[in-house]
């Protein structure tokens, strides 16, 4: 008999001893501070009908646990604390005084992609405020959250503010054309809006009736932060809410003087019961978000009497390592790192970096950190593959890469600029002369995409088996070892030299920098400075090509 592995299941974790001690200290502190503040201790359970939370839960219905029980009722284990609590309180809130404050701690439990560190057990205290719709609730709970975090000093806090449903409505009103189109692609554009791709988002919505001034406002800010005292909040339907968040800074300013505070529309959260304000606590340097929250009026209405309702919630694990990190004095911010793959983009991208102001001096083929002249940069040399995760995960704040190695990394990464170089193909390859017709057989494809391929034949339905390659995958083709590859395509002339056609592409790539989500919260001046500078250069040689090329210059007008 083998011995049992020492490995709890991925994404969980025991705390022993002193970790547990930590963790309760943590715990404690913020009991105390809504204790103080007249919230009442609510004990929620951690298993639950699973139908009740369709559509609602924040994390999405896909990353439940669910399972049927002995009798056949399915359940699921607690993901989210908010929907719980109202399906709790709602059907009770008749003999309750109100408004009704009260807060619960536990564990939520969802499933979530794999990934370093990625944790699927989450240990929160969280608090909520029923029946009271007025401004001054919200600024209570955010008050609260601020206070829950004494500990951290202001200057290393990062509020973020953002107000469901503002985003969409600024673009379709300074944007008209995004709507009245036959095929609407406003969808498009918040998708854009939403992974920072700042320069496809002005054209998109240049074309779509915004005057270019306006186009770029919108742009810069998903980056730099949303003014809301600009000109864009002027309509009737957008002021009130801007006027809001104005408000809410000037608070959160006034509770903890230093704390940094940024309108950010494109990171207001997509959980579906939000409808006003929303906010989120970052510490710089730490984990992961401290906590956040915002109002969900509408939400108990599913569950019994509705009512107005706003809370948040505070992850203890993230907390206790910012109060940590606390303690030492605070040491000057490391070089802003950059990562790059060291192969076929690499003397273009040093190129294009230095013409931005960021010069990196010729490295020796052995250092894979080398630091820029200035001493404000430094760049990280990696396989290409591995440039998406260093940046989700922290170990560098940006980098550049193709989009296919994007897309196969299944990482969120903000794609701020497409550069102009890089250009290829992720394509399905078959065998000259050959029709690719399935059968109903399982299609054997050989690839290092394993992720794009899946995705492509589910898509479409047709069974395959993905046979995984590291190298050489135009020879699985012609040698019959596979039916087909997915490859990528530069020029397609080691696919014709080995007798093989491309079938159909599957994502045109190309160079692309990217942010990382910490770098965006904790680096965002650094982060706006350098994409500004970047896409300036690309501006320029795009011009220069419609110069060289008339045709492209007719085309563009």
């Amino acid at each position: 008999m083998s011995s049992p592995s020492p490995n709890l299941p991925r994404g969980v974790q025991a705390l022993l001893f002193e970790s547990a001690e930590r963790r309760r200290r943590v715990e404690e502190s913020v009991v105390r501070t809504l204790s103080d503040a007249g919230f009442r201790e609510t004990i929620l359970p951690v298993l639950d009908f699973a139908s009740p939370y369709d559509g609602v839960t924040a994390e999405g219905d896909e990353r439940l646990y669910r399972f049927m029980d002995r009798g056949g009722e399915l359940l699921a284990l607690r993901a989210d604390f908010t929907p719980m609590a109202a399906r709790v309180v709602a059907p009770r809130l008749a003999g309750l005084p109100m408004p009704v404050a009260l807060f619960y701690r536990g564990d939520v439990v969802r499933d979530e992609p794999s990934g370093l560190g990625r944790p699927r057990e989450f240990a929160q205290v969280g608090a909520e405020l029923y029946g009271d719709g007025s401004f001054e609730a919200d600024l209570r709970m955010l008050r609260t959250l601020l206070g829950a975090a004494a500990e951290v000093p202001a200057g290393r806090l990062c509020l973020t503010l953002g107000w469901a449903g503002l985003l969409p409505a600024i673009l379709s009103a300074i944007a008209p054309g995004l709507v009245i189109r036959k095929r609407s692609t406003l969808e498009e554009a918040l998708a854009d809006a939403r992974t920072r791709r700042v320069g496809r988002l002005a054209e998109r919505l240049h074309a779509g009736g915004a005057d270019r001034s306006q186009a770029e406002e919108v742009a810069s800010a998903l980056l730099a932060g949303f003014d809301p005292g600009s000109s864009l909040f002027d309509l009737p339907v957008l002021a009130d809410a801007a006027r809001s968040l104005a408000a809410v800074a000037r608070a959160a300013r006034e509770v903890r003087p230093g704390v940094e505070v940024v309108v950010d529309l494109a990171g207001t959260p997509e959980t579906p019961y939000y409808t006003g304000l929303t906010f989120t606590l970052d510490a710089k340097g730490g984990g992961g978000p401290l906590g956040g929250g915002g109002r969900y009026d509408g939400l108990l209405g599913r569950f019994g009497p509705d009512a107005p309702a706003v809370g948040f919630c505070i992850g203890l694990e993230a907390l206790a390592f910012a109060t940590e990190a606390a303690e030492p004095a605070a040491a000057p911010p490391r070089p802003f790192r950059i990562a790059t793959g060291k192969g076929r983009l690499l003397r273009k991208t040093l190129d294009l970096l230095c013409a931005a102001g960021v010069d990196f001096p010729g490295g020796d083929g052995r250092k894979l950190l080398l630091p820029d002249r200035s001493g404000r940069f430094e760049l990280l040399l990696l396989k290409d593959d591995d440039v998406p995760t260093y940046v989700a995960f922290g170990g560098a704040d940006a980098g550049v890469v193709g989009n296919d190695r994007i897309e196969e990394s299944g990482e969120a990464v903000c794609e701020p600029l497409e550069l102009p170089y890089g250009a290829c193909r992720l394509a399905l390859i078959g065998r000259a002369g050959e029709e690719f017709r399935p059968n109903g057989h399982p299609v054997r494809v050989g690839t290092k995409y394993r992720r794009v391929a899946e995705r492509f034949f589910d898509a479409r339905k047709i069974p395959h088996e993905v046979v995984p390659l590291a190298g050489s995958v135009e020879l699985a083709a012609a040698l019959k070892l596979t039916d087909v590859v997915v490859d990528l395509i530069e020029t397609g002339s080691t696919m014709a030299a080995h007798g093989l056609v491309e079938l159909e592409t599957i994502l045109p790539s190309r160079a692309t920098f990217i942010v990382g989500s910490r770098a965006l919260v904790e680096r965002r001046a650094e982060v706006a400075g350098l994409v500004s500078r970047l896409s300036a250069e690309v501006a320029k040689v795009a011009q220069a090509e419609r110069v060289a090329d008339p045709a492209k210059e007719a085309k563009a007008c």
